[in-house]
């Protein structure tokens, strides 16, 4: 409160109105009444305490006080107020007090002027609030608008609002910047000022949607002011009022040119390089670390197709592609490129015509500038005609190497086996031509001659059936090893009639294999018959065979509890022909040379393992 203090005492009365002054002191605003001209409060209301700190008396006492209590920095501000209210005037004022506590206080003061008739100052009551929590709110909420005001003016990104009508009515910098405008050049213009009739065409559209409520982020192109066209991303919400009546729009907005020639570029590169990916003769899968399909050429859907009669699909497992048996292994070739490991091999697959296609696999891991995995490649390329031509070189090489044997092998028959009896047939007609001959020993001799060439003739035709095993002609089907083995046991049983035999076959890992099935039947015949021939006296031959898959081969098992052969002594010949080490059972010698002959035809391999009296077992492994 300002009053010229005159004198440092005042003269305490009664209250002519006790009602209305129990009613000021009841509520929060210090009300009082001061005269003027004798310069002391009348009245003050007992809630001066809860504002100052001080109690009524402490005032009516001390005419000074309310002088004392004024912020120092804020004294100027109640120092002239005597001469407005001398002037009729309404003084409205706010300043810092210091409360007694000593902290500071906001207050908002209100005094009312009392004028005689000749117009003077004779009094004036006044009413004092604390104000202290809504300047501090103020203040907060200036600081929050300078906030703004700065975020606004220094975002990287342009903020944009237009009224009902379609016209600007704020920018910040970055817009204008982005435009090539100043704000206030911009204000007052209409939205479709700054672009061309395309892109208003197109904004139109995107109004309508925005006036019905829809929030879109859109990327538009505007017309800078020196005629430039300037792409920019828009995120925009309309605006409403409480009525819920469309009052404008705003939209943040982000310059994306650059961005955008990128993206024009990437589509040009994407292109070019998804014409190099589907023209490839390479089949490309790409694969994500969850292991779904992430894109794939054109090549890749036809093998698909063709191998697994399912199209390729993106975000597919690629396990859906793979027989279930075969993921486990494909599962470790992932497990090892994620670990850095290359992954290569030829994988052969039968086509419905019977056909036989190669693939060379490889897998590869698709890492990040920092080592990281980010995915898998599958790329199969068909080596069907390199892979035939080596295998057709490598068969060539084989059979003239298996040819030499065999001519080393035919000539010794031809030297021990065909001579013996041509050597015989000529000594025996250098008799006949003999006229003194005696009719007995001329039969006797003739007959010999007829032992010698039938002699001759079965080595001929041994010889004959050697080399009818080596041509392959026949066509390559799938042969399932159970049936393989029933058909062989039903020729058994029906031959010998021998229910004794017993057969155990396993051929859960492996049930088939793609190969000549006369072959396959031979093969098996011969080993089968070889086990029951050689089987011990009065132990019920046991036949065991079983089928395993190996990394990259098929392998057979026949296994039986025979005789069995002495292969520190016979080891090196068990496979050559009319090579025989029990002659207690009729036989020629040409069982295990055929097996092998026929097995290797197949492109496989046979070892043998055997202790005498306990059985022979032969394994056999065919690539897959």
């Amino acid at each position: 409160m300002s009053v010229s203090i005159q004198s440092n005492s005042i003269q305490k009365q009664e209250d002519p109105y006790p009602e209305l002054m129990a009613f000021f002191s009841a509520i929060d605003e210090v009300f009082f009444s001061t005269d003027f001209i004798d310069s002391r409060v009348i009245r003050i209301s007992d809630s001066c305490e809860k504002l100052f700190g001080y109690k009524a008396d402490d005032f009516l006492d001390d005419l000074q006080l309310w002088l004392r209590l004024v912020h120092p920095e804020d004294r100027h501000i109640v120092a002239n107020q005597n001469d407005l209210l001398q002037k009729g005037e309404i003084v409205n004022s706010q300043y810092r007090i210091i409360h007694k506590d000593n902290t500071i206080r906001w207050v908002e003061k209100k005094l009312s002027p009392i004028l005689d008739e000749a117009g003077n100052l004779i009094s004036f009551n006044g009413v004092i609030r604390d104000i202290t929590a809504r300047k501090e709110e103020d203040e907060n909420h200036r600081k929050s608008e300078a906030m703004y005001r700065r975020i606004v003016e220094t975002a990287q990104e342009g903020i944009w609002t237009i009224d009902e009508n379609e016209k600007t009515n704020f920018v910040n910098k970055k817009i204008a910047e982005i435009l090539g405008y100043t704000q206030q050049e911009m204000l007052g213009k209409g939205l479709y000022d700054f672009m061309d009739e395309e892109g208003k065409a197109y904004a139109i559209a995107c109004m309508e949607r925005r006036r019905a409520g829809a929030k879109e982020k859109l990327d538009i192109r505007y017309v800078t002011k020196a005629g430039n066209n300037v792409w920019t991303n828009i995120s925009a919400n309309p605006i409403f009022d409480e009525a819920g009546n469309y009052k404008g729009a705003l939209a943040m907005v982000t310059d994306i040119t650059d961005r955008k020639a990128d993206e024009e570029a990437l589509k040009k590169s994407e292109a070019n390089l998804r014409t190099i990916f589907d023209n490839t003769d390479t089949a490309y899968i790409l694969i994500d670390t969850k292991l779904r399909i992430v894109s794939f050429n054109m090549l890749a859907q036809k093998y698909s197709e063709q191998n697994n009669d399912i199209p390729l699909e993106i975000n597919k497992p690629i396990k859906k592609y793979f027989r279930p048996g075969r993921w486990p292994a494909i599962q470790q070739y992932i497990d090892k490129v994620a670990k850095g490991e290359a992954i290569s091999y030829e994988l052969n697959l039968p086509e419905k015509n019977g056909n036989a296609k190669w693939y060379q696999v490889r897998w590869v891991s698709v890492k990040n500038t920092e080592g990281k995995n980010w995915g898998f490649i599958l790329a199969n390329k068909d080596i069907t005609e390199a892979k035939n031509a080596t295998l057709e070189r490598e068969r060539i090489i084989a059979d003239l190497i298996q040819h030499n044997n065999d001519l080393k092998q035919f000539t010794y028959i031809v030297s021990h086996n065909l001579r013996a009896p041509v050597a015989n047939i000529i000594g025996l007609t250098d008799i006949l031509v003999e006229d003194d001959l005696e009719a007995d020993v001329r039969q006797e001799i003739t007959n010999r001659v007829s032992i010698s060439v039938k002699n001759i003739d079965v080595v001929i035709k041994d010889l004959n059936h050697i080399l009818q095993a080596r041509a392959i002609n026949e066509k390559k089907e799938t042969v399932y090893f159970a049936k393989l083995v029933k058909s062989i046991k039903t020729s058994i049983y029906t031959a010998d009639q021998n229910e004794e035999i017993q057969f155990n076959c396993a051929f859960n890992e492996v049930e088939s294999i793609f190969t000549i099935r006369s072959y396959a039947y031979s093969i098996f015949y011969n080993l089968v018959s070889n086990s029951i021939k050689y089987c011990r006296q009065g132990v019920p031959p046991l036949i065991n065979i079983s089928s395993h898959k190996l990394a990259n081969k098929i392998e057979l098992r026949f296994k039986d509890n025979g005789k069995g052969i002495d292969l520190k002594k016979n080891g090196n010949q068990v496979f050559g022909l009319y090579k025989r080490f029990d002659t207690s059972t009729e036989g020629k010698g040409m069982g295990l040379f055929m097996v092998k002959t026929q097995v290797e035809a197949l492109g496989g391999t046979i070892e043998i393992k055997s202790k005498v009296g306990e059985g022979t077992e032969f394994i056999i492994q065919f690539s897959l």
